[in-house]
Order: C-alpha cells, then structure tokens, then sequence
C-alpha cells in the first residue's frame, strides 16, 4: 500500500504579524512546513530577529497536527548589489512613493519570494516524494484608513494569487498550488485568526521605520504597517497590539 503524505507547504515567513499567522494556518491545516525568510537588504531587518523566535516557537512549542520540516534563510543582497542602494534612495527622497503612491513598495516583492519557494518546493517534493506542494503567501488585502484611496500592492491582490496560482499549475512534474488563505481579508481578520490559533503576535515585527529606545527597537507607530497594524488590533479588540518591542543585539 502507497504511503499517505502530507501535502507540504513552502512558507515564505518574515517575522511579521501575517506570515506567522500564515504557518500557523498551514501546520493546523495539516501541512508539513518548510520555511523560507528572505534577507534583502529591507530596511526593518529586525523583523528577521523576530523570525528566529517564531520560527523556534513553531519547530518546539506550537502544537498543531502539520509539523516543521526545516528552514532556510536566504540572502538576496549580493544577487541585487548596486540596486538595492538605488531602492533605499528612491525610497528615501520620495520618488518610489510618487510612482507607487506608497513608500515602501517592494518591487515585485510576492512574485519573486513565490517563485523562489517554487523551486524549495518543488526540489523537496521530489526529494521527499510529496504528491503535492503549496506556497503560501500571507498577502491580504490593506485598509483605505491606513493606505490611502491607492491602497493594494498589485501583488496582494486576490488577481495576482490566481494568476501566479495558474502558472505553478502548468507544472507536469508536482502538483502545485498557493496557499493564500487571507487574500480577501484585511488585517483585522488576521488578527482574529492569529488570536484562534495562539499566534504570539507580541513576538511579531511588522513596522517598516523601527525605532531605538534605550536598547530595544520599537515600532515607529507613524509608517502605514503601523497604523494598519494598530486599526485592525482596535477592530479585534486587542489595543495593545503595537506594543511590542525587540532586544538590540
């Protein structure tokens, strides 16, 4: 008789509040979960401190009926080089923002980390003789109060999951598919989720402008992660949701 696998999911995890949320879904699901952070030169990189607290909670606390597999931190920045400097200095004078209307737009951020997980995911499948394999994406849908009227990244959109979702499924050698289970939703909703499924939201990073205060970064509380942040917890009843803070190494 064939063995039964679990499916296996390719987490794309940064330390925020959405991909965490984002494993935890996959591991009650029943997914094996193998994780991917991606370092690329991002200025909130303190998020990838509070990735490794994450990712050792889920490998050893979480209870769940999916299990971790392993993790693998990957660092884009000698791949981009020189273009990195020329996005942080868009960023910084305010032409990324006039182009996008937002200021920290990641250029084809999701579709770079989807196929990137693609090729993990379909290397372990084949290696370890999965039928079948998801890559999870903890995209959703942002608030007007915190973006603005331009307030959805093209790449969050329930359009691009399905596009993205119908190129992995011309793959004739795995089965493939993505996992956005909160690509309708906005951030209240994954806040509440987080809350059902025992997600340490305390131990997330989600601000893009950290702050040092006497040894520990805090959130900004100004840039529009943290104010989309600090709505959807109010929505959720849980105003204390910005209150989180990470040691300085």
């Amino acid at each position: 008789m064939k063995e039964i696998k679990k499916k296996l999911a390719i987490i794309s995890m940064s330390g925020g509040l959405d991909s965490a949320t984002l494993c935890a879904e996959a591991l009650n699901r029943g997914y094996n979960v193998f994780v991917l952070n991606f370092n690329y030169g991002q200025k909130n990189a303190v998020e990838m401190e509070a990735f490794k607290e994450l990712y050792n909670y889920f490998k050893n606390n979480y209870k769940s009926e999916g299990k971790i597999i392993g993790h693998k931190e990957l660092d884009l920045r000698g791949l981009f080089g020189e273009f990195l400097s020329l996005w942080q200095t868009m960023r910084d004078d305010g032409s990324m923002k006039t182009v996008s209307n937002h200021e920290f737009y990641t250029p084809s951020r999701n579709l770079l980390f989807s196929v990137i997980s693609a090729v993990v995911g379909e290397i372990i499948a084949i290696s370890d003789k999965y039928d079948e394999v998801e890559i999870g994406l903890g995209i959703h849908l942002h608030t007007k109060e915190a973006y603005g009227e331009h307030k959805n990244y093209w790449d969050i959109t329930s359009d691009f999951a399905k596009r993205i979702g119908q190129v992995f499924h011309l793959n004739d050698v795995v089965k493939m598919d993505v996992f956005t289970p909160f690509v309708s939703q906005e951030k209240k909703d994954i806040v509440t989720r987080a809350l059902e499924l025992g997600v340490p939201w305390a131990k997330t990073w989600t601000c893009y402008n950290p702050q040092l205060e006497n040894g520990y970064w805090v959130p900004c509380n100004k840039c529009e992660a943290c104010v989309e942040r600090r709505l959807a917890g109010e929505k959720a009843r849980v105003p204390d949701i910005n209150d989180y803070k990470i040691k300085k190494d």
